[in-house]
Parts: C-alpha cells; sequence; structure tokens
C-alpha cells in the first residue's frame, strides 16, 4: 500500500512538473488564434477572421526566415525554440488585446512576439513597413533572451533593433532627418521619457548610437555591452559625456556621405 501510494505521488509529480514545463507554451495561446504556418524557426498564429490572409502569411514567414540567420549570428545567440508570432488582422482587436496604441511589441512575459498586420500587402510601401516591423520585434525577441536587462535600458533596446532590422539604413538613405537636432545627451540617459515624447526620432537616434558602437569600438566592445549594458564607460574606456560627443562627431561625418 506504501508503495502504491509513493507511485502515485511520483506520477502526479512528474505530471506537474511537466506542466510547468510546458505550461507556458500551452496555455498562452488564446482560443481565438490559430496556427496557420510552421516554418523551421517559427510558428505563426492568426487571429480568427474571415479575411484571406494566405498571401500575407507567406510575406511574413519568409521575411522571417529570410533574416533569421544573419540576425542570430550578428548577435550571437538563437531562441532555444521556435519564435511563436501572434497576428491580428484588425487594428482594434489587436490594440484591445494589447492595452496600448501600438501596431507591434515583443512581450518578454511569454516570449511572444505580437503584431498588427493588414491581410494585404500587395503595395509595396504596406509590405515592407510590417516585413520590417516583424523583423524589428524579432531583433528584440533575440537580444532580450540573451540578457532580460537590455528591455530596461531602452535607448540599447530599440537602437539595436532599429540597427539591426536594417530600418536605420533605410532612413539614412532617405535622407530625411539628416540635419535633426542631436537630443542632449540628458534625453538620452532619460531614454524611456525621450521615446515617450520623441518617437521616431528616438529609433533613429538611438539607431545611430548602436551603429556608431558597433563600427568604431568592434564587434567584440558591442558584445559585451549587450551582456552588461552598465558596464559601458569601463569596457569603451571612455566617460559617457566623452561618448556623446565623440558620437555626435560621427554621425556629422556621416551625413557627408549622404548628402
Amino acid at each position: 500500500m506504501k508503495r502504491t501510494m509513493g507511485m502515485i505521488i511520483i506520477f502526479f509529480m512528474l505530471v506537474w512538473l511537466c506542466g510547468c514545463s510546458l505550461g507556458g507554451r500551452m496555455h498562452s495561446i488564446p482560443k481565438e488564434l490559430s496556427l496557420v504556418k510552421e516554418t523551421e524557426h517559427a510558428l505563426f498564429y492568426v487571429r480568427d477572421t474571415d479575411e484571406d490572409y494566405r498571401d500575407m502569411i507567406e510575406i511574413l514567414s519568409a521575411a522571417f526566415e529570410e533574416h533569421y540567420d544573419r540576425i542570430t549570428e550578428m548577435l550571437r545567440f538563437e531562441p532555444p525554440e521556435k519564435t511563436v508570432v501572434w497576428i491580428y488582422t484588425d487594428k482594434k482587436q489587436y490594440q484591445e488585446m494589447i492595452g496600448r496604441d501600438t501596431e507591434g511589441t515583443y512581450d518578454a512575459a511569454d516570449r511572444r512576439i505580437k503584431v498588427y498586420t493588414p491581410s494585404d500587402l500587395s503595395q509595396t510601401h504596406v509590405r515592407k513597413a510590417f516585413t520590417d516591423q516583424l523583423i524589428h520585434e524579432f531583433v528584440h525577441a533575440v537580444i532580450q533572451q540573451k540578457n532580460p536587462i537590455i528591455g530596461h535600458v531602452k535607448w540599447l533596446d530599440e537602437g539595436t533593433a532599429y540597427y539591426v532590422s536594417m530600418q536605420l539604413q533605410d532612413e539614412l538613405r532617405s535622407g530625411k532627418r539628416v540635419g535633426d537636432p542631436f537630443p542632449g545627451l540628458e534625453k538620452l540617459e532619460e531614454s524611456e521619457l525621450y521615446f515617450e515624447e520623441a518617437g521616431g526620432e528616438a529609433y533613429y537616434f538611438s539607431g545611430l548610437i548602436v551603429q556608431f558602437i558597433y563600427e568604431t569600438y568592434g564587434e567584440e566592445a558591442f558584445h559585451e555591452i549587450l551582456e552588461d549594458p552598465e558596464a559601458l564607460e569601463s569596457i569603451l574606456g571612455i566617460s559617457i559625456p566623452e561618448l556623446y560627443e565623440e558620437w555626435k562627431a560621427y554621425v556629422l561625418e556621416l551625413y557627408k556621405d549622404l548628402i
């Protein structure tokens, strides 16, 4: 009897442990989402809709896989599981689910990318905007799984996503922000508030900081900063104010090649 009871207890403990390890994956998919595409590295779910989203899913999944190796190799980290992507084709439904005015996010709490994407991506500029968004959020997924602290360092988190997704390079080529005044150092040091107030400008200048560090101080220094953002000054061997002045000079030289 004691042996039987002991085996029962062990059985339920094993079930409980399995539930703990799988539960995050099993219980966090809302019933209104359906798995519509599985690729080598991702699972794509779509919110129930009468719209024809098949072409959109093919476009997003192809873009994701096209950039996957480049991003994971550049950031030296590969997610241990397939990346889960939730897609809503109705913007209002999406924002009600998220609870704020945005079109895309990486949720570190459940390791899900959650995006609004219209079902029709036939127009070139629309297709690029929403594939860029997915790639941007995937960069967040990689760096925040690599080091969760990055999610609390806004300029580094968003700047890396903007740089590695190649959105910064597109904006530099457009030249539309060349000549915009530099943000003050105090704004960059209070980057959460800066992003709230400045929007796209904050992404642009934060991306330029990351590019500057990567190109000026090198790949190894960049990765050391991703591992320990608070040690930036000791890693680069320069004070923050001195780095800020170096960065501005770098950007002005960069602009000369664009004009």
